[in-house]
């Protein structure tokens, strides 16, 4: 059974390079039980605020009707290191919007995907914002050889 002495012994084994990650492990399991380190329920609000607010400046728009449904999921290491994500729709657009977490830093990307007005492209936008309000945004068109097939709702 690991005893605190046992755990001192250990630590003095820790090559030099490994110490950083192992003092923010150490760091993480100082509070117990273990919480997560991003708050999916917190997350999942923001993220329905945002779509909630984009879906409600297209339909104000466009004077269609917004439907939305969300899946998401997340994995992060010990040392609080990870990533959690969220999909979902914005009419007929596929956003997927990605939290990482690296050594404290956190970044956000938001992917959008949809079919371009004559259904022989792809449209891929991606808006990354980072640490000290950084942002970059990147769009690419793919073409589609003779457009996509519908998709069956079935």
């Amino acid at each position: 059974m690991p005893n605190r002495e046992s755990l001192h012994d250990l630590i003095d084994t820790v090559p030099e390079a490994a110490l950083e990650s192992a003092e923010r492990v150490l760091r993480n399991y100082q509070t117990w039980p273990l919480k997560p380190p991003i708050d999916v329920e917190n997350m999942r609000k923001r993220v329905d605020e945002l779509f909630g607010e984009r879906g409600k400046e297209l339909a104000a728009r466009t004077g269609t009707g917004f439907r939305s449904s969300h899946i998401g999921g997340g994995s992060f290491k010990p040392d609080g290191d990870g990533m959690a994500s969220m999909s979902t729709s914005e009419g007929q657009t596929l956003v997927t919007l990605e939290v990482h977490l690296f050594r404290g830093h956190r970044l956000e990307i938001e992917e959008r995907l949809r079919l371009s007005e004559d259904k022989k492209s792809l449209v891929y936008t991606q808006q990354i914002k980072g640490p000290q309000g950084k942002e970059a945004r990147h769009e690419i068109e793919f073409e589609v050889a003779g457009g996509l097939p519908p998709v069956s709702e079935g």
